[in-house]
């Protein structure tokens, strides 16, 4: 749904409108208010002056003496007093009850009997005073007023007089107690003027009686309700005028804008959406939006007239460009398919080794390039290589190598005939002195050995343990400069739980925005606190440092990684301990078939009953090593022994069985065993067993 200028212009105005009347409504109610309670204040203040004034003049004497009397019975009852002020009574008639008997020596009883003429005047001059008290608060508007005396020694206040209406519950009868319970009361009450206090409930003024001996004060106060009940009809009214005259002066706003910007800016709308239906429809014609005006609109009019005039060339250019363009892009992406279908997927695993790669070229097409795949059953080839240079020419040497390494790389050739061989085609034809960085490593996947060559690329990093380490120190030059270079291949021996990462300059050398290189240092971070897919966690590292900058060079990663195995070293064995062996290999294999790893079990009883019984004669310290490698539903188990050298594949014949009692077991193992390998290295027999552990 469009929401289009006018109304928005509506919702600005009514918008407008509203936080303006708020807040002139908030403001003016605000200053009112303040009036009231000033001017409530000053009458609270005057009534209570006026009532000093006419005490001091017409009732000084008999306040005096009032307020003696009520101040004995005060004394003489205090504490009584302060507990019946705190407690409370039951009704009103207990209080009246209770108070008239305090004070039936200074008031007359009400049946009028036993009245004595001095009581008579004391209770006509009481009257008189209560009389102008009231007089004074109807003349100011007032709800409360009363006389009191303060005793500042046990901060209690003594009412003389309460003009609060009788039977109320809040009416103080004569010699009431009462504590301020405000503050500001209590602090006016020691003030030699009194004070003025406006709380929630009531504006208070408080004057002391000067004339008369002791702390008198007069209390007149108005209920704070009724400046709140005027503020509100004030700000209502207030509303009301401010609503209805914004409302007026939004509509007439509201007419003029619609008159002189909304219908011009249609006009404006009408001919763009005229213009720009043509575009994509064959050659699009000019339209005009026919606006006459001396101002701003028909100046913006003049300028979408010229724009026209500038889109129409420039559509004409572009589709020109457009055709060529995409013509280029289509080869582009053509090239693209090719060479990454010419690059293996998928990863390669063998055993506890597992290869992954990881490719993102700089541009459509890139001059990285990686390989791998077996070269026999028991050794993996893999490369990285960098061309120098970007884009479509290095794209098309990266495939010129990847053909050479695949066609020199052979079984029998080492690492450094093999680098010898595929330099020297490289430098061939090679008149634009192109030239490559590569690493290329043949594993052996039976024992762990690593053969590596480095020609001027990025040291490879391996992971052991919790420590980072770089490979290939001393590196050979690079391939496709010089023919006839010599090369020298390096050797390492992996381990289980090992990383290996290799790596183009495009991950070391990534440039962020403060133009700062990604660098060894956060590889070797990275890597550390990396699990899962290396490749991926290595790349969202450096795309989180790189930030918005654009990549520059391709990034390419193979991550060699093996899988961690259970590994048990006996020295000095016995045969107590192949059940403590065969208890620890079990409980790693608990999640396969129940029948297969009872056959493991027996795997390893017959194989380390024949070492420990067999294995060792003069052996000065014997020692054997038992290792689990799971992968997928088989399990590898390696035993080793530094004994006399014994081939249990061929070793074991029908005439040595006959001879002893041993090798009956080691044939049991190869009819439960699926595949069984025995080689003697460094002075020690290996013999591996794998087991199928599917049902």
């Amino acid at each position: 749904m469009r929401f289009g200028i006018q109304k928005k212009l509506l919702l600005l105005i009514v918008l407008l409108s509203l936080a303006l009347i708020i807040a002139s409504v908030f403001i003016s109610s605000q200053l009112y208010a303040a009036s009231l309670e000033r001017n409530t204040r000053e009458t609270c203040s005057e009534s209570a002056l006026s009532l000093v004034d006419n005490i001091e003049a017409l009732h000084e004497d008999f306040l005096s003496n009032y307020k003696r009397k009520i101040e004995k019975v005060y004394l003489e009852n205090r504490e009584e007093l302060e507990l019946v002020s705190a407690e409370g009574f039951e009704s009103y008639d207990k209080r009246e009850e209770y108070y008239n008997a305090l004070t039936a020596d200074i008031f007359p009883p009400k049946n009028g009997f036993g009245l004595s003429y001095e009581m008579a005047v004391f209770n006509g001059e009481y009257q008189r005073l209560r009389d102008d008290m009231d007089i004074l608060s109807y003349a100011g508007g007032l709800d409360l007023s009363s006389l009191f005396f303060f005793d500042a020694e046990h901060g209690n206040i003594v009412y003389l007089i309460d003009r609060q209406p009788e039977g109320s519950a809040l009416y103080n009868f004569p010699a009431s107690v009462v504590k301020p319970a405000d503050k500001r009361l209590a602090e006016a009450l020691e003030s030699p003027n009194g004070g003025d206090i406006v709380s929630d409930e009531l504006c208070t003024s408080v004057k002391p009686v000067s004339g008369v001996s002791g702390d008198i004060f007069v209390m007149f106060a108005k209920k704070t309700a009724d400046i709140k009940e005027g503020v509100k009809l004030f700000s209502l009214y207030t509303f009301g005028i401010l609503l209805g005259a914004t409302l007026v002066i939004g509509l007439v706003m509201l007419l003029f804008a619609k008159k002189l910007i909304v219908d011009n800016i249609k006009k404006l709308s009408a001919a763009s959406e005229r213009f720009t239906s043509q575009i994509g429809g064959g050659a699009p014609k000019k339209v005009s939006a026919s606006i006459i005006s001396k101002d701003e609109i028909g100046d913006l009019s003049d300028k979408f007239d010229l724009m026209q005039d500038s889109m129409l060339g420039y559509i004409g250019r572009l589709a020109e460009k457009t055709s060529k363009e995409e013509k280029m892009k289509a080869e582009l992406a053509l090239a693209a398919r090719i060479q990454s279908e010419s690059l293996p997927k998928g990863g390669l695993k063998k055993g506890v080794y597992e290869l992954t790669s990881f490719l993102k070229p700089a541009k459509e097409v890139g001059g990285d390039l990686y390989d791998y795949f077996m070269l026999d059953d028991k050794r993996m080839f893999f490369c990285l290589a960098d061309v120098s240079g970007k884009g479509v020419p290095a794209s098309l040497f990266m495939m010129r190598a990847k053909e050479l390494i695949r066609a020199h790389v052979t079984a029998d050739a080492t690492l450094a005939e093999f680098a010898y061989r595929l330099n020297n085609d490289l430098c061939t034809g090679n008149e634009e002195s192109i030239f490559i960085t590569a690493f290329f490593g043949v594993l052996d996947v039976s024992d762990g050995r690593l053969a590596y060559l480095r020609a001027g690329h990025e040291q490879p990093m391996l992971r052991r343990g919790g420590n980072v380490t770089r490979l290939g120190d001393e590196s050979n030059f690079v391939l496709g400069i010089f023919e006839d270079a010599e090369y020298a291949a390096d050797e390492v021996v992996l381990q289980p739980g090992d990383v290996l990462l290799m790596f183009t300059d495009g991950l070391n050398e990534g440039i962020n925005e403060q133009n700062e290189a990604f660098g060894y240092d956060r590889i070797d971070s990275t890597l550390r606190s990396a699990s899962g897919d290396i490749n991926a966690a290595m790349y969202e590292a450096l795309c989180g440092f790189c930030g918005g900058a654009e990549q520059f060079d391709d990034v390419t990663m193979l991550t060699l990684t093996v899988s961690e195995a259970k590994r048990i070293e006996l020295d000095d064995p016995s045969f107590e301990d192949i059940s403590a062996v065969t208890d620890a290999v079990l409980a790693e294999l608990g999640d396969f078939n129940k029948d297969r790893v009872s056959e493991v079990g027996i795997i390893i009883d017959e194989v380390m009953n024949n070492q420990i019984s067999y294995a060792f004669g003069d052996t000065e310290r014997p020692h054997i090593s038992v290792t689990l490698e799971k992968d997928g539903d088989r399990a590898a188990l390696t035993f080793e022994d530094n004994g006399a050298a014994f081939d249990p594949l061929s070793d074991v014949t029908e005439e040595r069985l006959e001879e002893s009692d041993g090798g009956y077991g080691l044939e049991l193992v190869k009819a439960v065993s699926n595949a069984l390998r025995y080689e003697r290295r460094d002075g020690a027999n290996r013999l591996t067993v794998v087991k199928n552990m599917c049902p």
